[in-house]
């Protein structure tokens, strides 16, 4: 597509028209109004433009960011949202929402109308993105080519071992060389969505990892309360699904480590460490069954334990 909104004199017009070519490399690109297009159904940019010449005449690159255009990317899924400064029609920084965010969030827009002033300025070979006057600047050197490694490197694929089985019950004869594992078939896309409800955070602790070479590019994992193999048969649907740090993921995985179901009360047999969280974070787009809550802390955390019936038809609380 040649974008039709984007591009107010002839030279921007360019730079963007070329912005879109390279973009349609990984998919369609719709263009939702000025300078915001969407890539493949899900990635969003916001682009901004600033000419050679000005950067000859002052020493830096020069953006302005639209306070309710930025607001839409908001919106988006934070993870999966781009401001593209267009230096000179040549070079392009893609930084993330995220770090964006973490700039912006430390000053108000400087300008009347609601915008902030962006920057870019080269030392020494390095470039540097700022707000305001380069204040809070960070390098962004690294960030060349970070939207083309995550979409054509994606390198680790997401795979997932069913809980109640790798962990056995006993541990093998020691002469035994040969191990037969069964692994149950489940719907990634369910985990997926969990995992995007909460930005790829824990739900306990709210870690989380970035990684160039993941599809999603943030990672975390997905923790079925009720698991499902054969002899518990939980159900792979989102209800029964939490998004949680590998550490977290674990310490549920071996019932040392669980939720009670009326309060949401992060419950260890361990010390807890202060960054956890004493309650566990649940949005109400989630519809975590306290079922399967019950299920996890009576089988799984403490063996032989009830709950009362009350506990299961009060809900759970949400955000």
């Amino acid at each position: 597509m040649t974008p039709s909104k984007s591009g107010r004199k002839p030279e921007s017009a360019i730079a963007f028209q070329e912005l879109v070519k390279s973009l349609q490399r990984f998919g369609e690109v719709t263009e939702l109004m000025e300078n915001l297009f969407v890539v493949d159904g899900r990635e969003l940019l916001l682009g901004a433009f600033c000419s050679q010449s000005y950067y000859e005449s002052k020493g830096y690159f020069w953006f302005s960011l639209a306070k309710t255009k930025f607001e839409r990317l908001q919106d988006w899924q934070k993870n999966h949202a781009w401001v593209v400064l267009i230096c000179g029609g040549t070079s392009q920084f893609f930084i993330s929402l995220r770090e964006v965010e973490a700039l912006v969030s430390k000053m108000p827009p400087n300008r009347r109308d609601g915008r902030w002033d962006l920057y870019i300025r080269f030392e020494a070979g390095r470039a540097y993105f700022g707000v305001t006057r380069l204040k809070n600047h960070v390098d962004a050197t690294s960030q060349m080519g970070r939207f083309e490694q995550v979409w054509s490197k994606p390198g680790v694929a997401e795979t997932y071992a069913d809980e109640a089985v790798v962990i056995p019950d006993a541990l093998p004869p020691a002469n035994h060389e040969t191990v037969q594992m069964l692994r149950a078939i489940r719907d990634t896309s369910q985990s997926r969505y969990v995992k995007q409800l909460y930005e790829y955070r824990c739900q306990v602790c709210d870690w989380t990892v970035f990684s160039p070479r993941l599809k999603n590019q943030w990672y975390c994992e997905a923790h079925h309360l009720q698991p499902l193999a054969k002899r518990y048969g939980g159900p792979d649907h989102p209800s029964n699904i939490l998004a949680l740090c590998p550490n977290h993921h674990c310490m549920m995985d071996l019932g040392i480590m669980a939720i009670e179901p009326k309060s949401l009360k992060v419950l260890t047999l361990t010390p807890s460490e202060s960054s956890w969280r004493e309650v566990l974070l649940v949005r109400k787009q989630h519809g975590l069954n306290p079922v399967f809550l019950q299920f996890h802390f009576a089988h799984i955390y403490a063996p032989g334990a009830t709950i009362a019936e009350e506990t299961i038809s009060e809900g759970i609380p949400t955000l």
